[in-house]
């Protein structure tokens, strides 16, 4: 099955499901869905060629002789720095401000961190005008957790281009 395939069945599955968020960015900060699992980053299109990120929120943890979700959220993502950074920070540079950046130009997360509102701190810039966020929202699913969702969706798209999309760096 090839990958644009595999991801027209799953948008259908957790649209019918009501639990899918398809987010079109403005030059404003963006809002987030409730809910958490995976949110998926395209650059003009939402198919195999389009594909930036694949990234989870949230997890399932033990606390005593019961399983429930961390607290992880969509809306936790814009405060990351490494390895992308949703630019929606006062303190951005002018023409920076409401741009996905990505390919961080230090390896280590404290002094990316120290860098990050330099407009040479990360290779990739990315209008939000020209972003797609597509959320598959897992809560209450018996079907995938966040890291299940976040690996099948990585691994159809190595299987079909023999890499990750640019801004993942594993799998």
């Amino acid at each position: 099955m090839s990958f644009n395939t595999f991801l027209e069945t799953l948008i259908d599955d957790f649209q019918k499901q009501g639990r899918l968020t398809s987010i079109r960015p403005s030059e404003s900060k963006i809002k987030w869905p409730e809910g958490f699992g995976v949110y998926t980053l395209w650059h003009h299109t939402v198919d195999v060629a389009g594909l930036i990120y694949v990234g989870k929120t949230g997890k399932y943890v033990r606390s005593g002789n019961s399983v429930t979700p961390n607290g992880g959220s969509f809306a936790n993502r814009t405060a990351r720095w490494t390895p992308y950074r949703f630019c929606e920070s006062r303190n951005e540079p002018e023409q920076l401000k409401y741009t996905f950046r990505y390919g961080p130009k230090c390896r280590s997360v404290s002094e990316q961190g120290k860098i990050k509102y330099d407009t040479n701190a990360y290779s990739q810039t990315i209008p939000y005008l020209e972003l797609i966020i597509v959320t598959f929202d897992v809560r209450e699913s018996l079907s995938h957790s966040p890291a299940s969702l976040e690996t099948l969706i990585l691994t159809q798209y190595l299987l079909e281009t023999k890499t990750l999309p640019p801004a993942n760096n594993e799998l």
